[in-house]
């Protein structure tokens, strides 16, 4: 079941943002050195609006998606290259991808993914579902929160340590 978390963000969780540029100590409320639910949720709030792109209070499968797409897409050239895909995959995020090939998602076996490629491998993978737990089709802000502190805990001790947060820090901000 973890190796279905995580996928590209929460989320994918999330991406480019001054907050992911500040270090774990600055959530770590109580010092102990890791993060529980709610000094995780402090810190994941300033986050959804990233993903939430259209501002109206949730986040569709559209949304989430594009989101992810960019975090895979280091360069910003608008296309994944295999070296990125890879380097999305070894972060927590792309864990929800589990045994996915880049070569499943290059349809047209050009060696870049594009977005149309990316959305069409995407409607095969659970993350948006995994994070939706009521099944309205929108992910809310307590969605947010507490499905993408479950990714984050990859060792599942129902904490965040500072190697599980650097693990999806460095994803998020690209």
């Amino acid at each position: 079941m973890k190796t279905m978390k995580g996928i590209l963000f929460a989320m994918c969780s999330i991406l480019g943002t001054g907050v992911y540029a500040q270090d774990f100590d600055t959530f770590d409320a109580d010092l102990d050195g890791r993060l529980n639910q709610t000094e995780f949720t402090e810190r994941n709030n300033d986050t959804y609006n990233d993903w939430d792109t259209n501002r109206d209070g949730n986040i569709d499968n559209a949304e989430f998606s594009d989101r992810a797409y960019r975090g895979f897409d280091q360069n910003r050239d608008d296309f994944i290259d295999e070296n990125e895909w890879d380097e999305g995959l070894d972060t927590g995020i792309g864990e929800s991808f589990g045994d996915d090939e880049y070569s499943t998602f290059d349809t047209n076996r050009d060696g870049r993914l594009d977005s149309d490629e990316w959305d069409e491998g995407w409607n095969n993978n659970t993350w948006f579902e995994r994070y939706d737990t009521n099944q309205d089709e929108y992910i809310d802000n307590d969605e947010w929160n507490i499905s993408s502190f479950d990714d984050w805990d990859i060792n599942e001790d129902g904490f965040v340590d500072e190697n599980e947060f650097n693990d999806y820090d460095a994803f998020n901000r690209r």
